[in-house]
């Protein structure tokens, strides 16, 4: 992904991210992350043991893990916030995990190349019937 330099960027990158996520595309979606990228989530600490996950072949291993898990997964973008003095995306969306739907979110600090460095996973009410 190019340098985020706007808002309309920022857009692209996280829709981008939906739509390897929704493809189940592991290495598109870990391209957006740095070697020595640090992530939180929830999840993470149910499958590795661990709430936070450092580096990307950790990353990997834990959403090759995580995806072996789940049937059906989609997400469905809703709204990308940029703050480009920290670089950093805030990505809201509704996520379908098998027969599950909640909302979600990810906060993630950006690097100058616009890859995550840090990132941190906020997800688990339950979305709205639409």
């Amino acid at each position: 992904m190019p340098n985020l330099n706007s808002a309309a960027d920022a857009e692209a990158w996280a829709r981008h991210w939906i739509a390897a996520w929704n493809r189940r595309d592991l290495s598109a979606v870990l391209a957006l992350f740095s070697d020595e990228a640090v992530f939180r989530s929830p999840k993470a600490a149910a499958i590795t043991g661990q709430g936070t996950v450092v580096g990307k072949a950790a990353l990997e291993a834990y959403w090759q893990a995580a995806l072996a898990g789940i049937g059906h997964i989609h997400f469905v973008f809703e709204q990308a916030n940029w703050d480009p003095v920290t670089r950093t995306l805030l990505i809201r969306y509704v996520a379908e995990l098998g027969a599950q739907r909640t909302l979600a979110a990810e906060i993630l600090d950006l690097d100058p190349q616009g890859r995550s460095w840090r990132g941190t996973a906020l997800y688990g009410a339950p979305a709205d019937a639409a």
